[in-house]
């Protein structure tokens, strides 16, 4: 019988690998390592164990890895890599198969770089992370010194192809091969009832027509104009019919706090709302959150969106990284559907949330 190994450091992550196991994998055994990269990630391994879809579910410890040896740094990763049994066997805190037939992984972490240097076998295959995942070459060498060590180069070595939901939108140059990922399908009342029960899905009550999704930006020192683009947003629909789903990582519910905004009963994952809810869907504004391209993405859906990248002022990779650009053009031009808008100036914009719903009895 075929065996896995799935790693996940994002909620994005473990949607995709559930569906992935369920789809690629029914009868297969799969381990799964989620990793504290992903917030609450204690009470998720719970309920995931509870399920019986994997085999083992383990807690990883992946955070202090990246804090305590920087990827740039060739002294640390050399220490990292003198060390990786060690190392892997702490941030797991129990052992592994000592055989897989594949490995499934997010990113080009520590964590995945480790696992590639004991495993010799086994196919690996790179998940998608979101829009980075079809724009960047991770392991170009240039990038990071682990790049450079013999035994960090292990992983891209080793890496078959990545997994996305949209092959024809990657655009990294590194030679990779890309195939596509099973999407997720409001029509799998199996997938849905596991994940429902894994987040404890609650149907959001109340959310306004026009919702705001928030990006990191002020938890990565990004100083932008995001929060004058929420205000101008709430004045042209109305401060009724508008609201912003805060992002988790930058703490303190800013948009609320200014009044922005009231509180949201909307904690559940993006993809996981959309994949329960067919009707009444807010229309999606964003500077350029990944959840805002995901419900076309990862489930097919064809929703009205807003994209601001082009208003933004802060500095930000789409402004610096010419193939991201490149690639968001080309989303909007070959895939994005017909509700799916990139203003280029504030009055297209207010332009496009009128035409969107206006007023609402104005």
């Amino acid at each position: 019988m075929e065996s896995a190994l799935f790693l996940v450091n994002s909620v994005y992550h473990l949607l995709t690998a559930v569906n992935l196991k369920r789809r690629l994998l029914p009868q297969g055994e799969a381990d799964l390592v989620v990793t504290n990269l992903l917030p609450g990630a204690g009470d998720l391994v719970s309920r995931l164990e509870e399920t019986g879809l994997f085999r083992r579910v383990i807690l990883g410890q992946s955070k202090e890895l990246a804090e305590q040896y920087p990827m740039n740094r060739e002294e640390a990763v050399s220490r990292c890599l003198d060390q990786r049994e060690t190392l892997l066997r702490w941030s797991l805190g129990e052992e592994l198969s000592p055989v897989y037939d594949r490995v499934f992984f997010p990113n080009f972490d520590w964590l995945s770089r480790l696992l590639a240097c004991r495993y010799d076998a086994p196919e690996f295959y790179w998940m998608e992370d979101g829009f980075s995942s079809y724009v960047i070459d991770y392991a170009r060498p240039d990038r990071a010194a682990v790049n450079r060590h013999p035994l960090g180069r292990q992983l891209r070595a080793k890496t078959r192809a990545a997994l996305l939901y949209e092959p024809r939108l990657a655009m990294r140059g590194d030679g990779l091969a890309s195939l596509p990922l099973p999407k997720l399908s409001r029509e799998d009342q199996g997938l849905r009832e596991v994940l429902n029960f894994v987040f404890q899905y609650r149907t959001p009550r109340d959310l306004p027509p026009v919702l705001f999704l928030e990006q990191s930006f002020r938890a990565e020192n990004i100083r932008g104009n995001d929060l004058e683009l929420m205000e101008l947003c709430r004045q042209a629909v109305g401060p009724g019919n508008f609201g912003v789903k805060p992002h988790p990582r930058n703490g303190e519910n800013l948009p609320q706090s200014l009044g922005l905004t009231r509180k949201l009963d909307l904690s559940v994952p993006w993809e996981l709302f959309l994949l329960n809810q067919e009707e009444h869907v807010p229309t999606v504004v964003t500077v350029c959150s990944n959840a805002a391209l995901s419900g076309r993405l990862c489930l097919g859906l064809d929703l009205p969106t807003v994209m601001l990248y082009k208003l933004y002022t802060g500095r930000v990779l789409w402004k610096e990284d010419p193939v991201l650009l490149r690639y968001l053009e080309a989303f909007r031009r070959q895939f994005a559907g017909k509700h799916y808008y990139v203003p280029q100036t504030v009055f297209e914009l207010g332009s496009v949330l009128k035409y969107l719903g206006g007023q609402y009895g104005d």
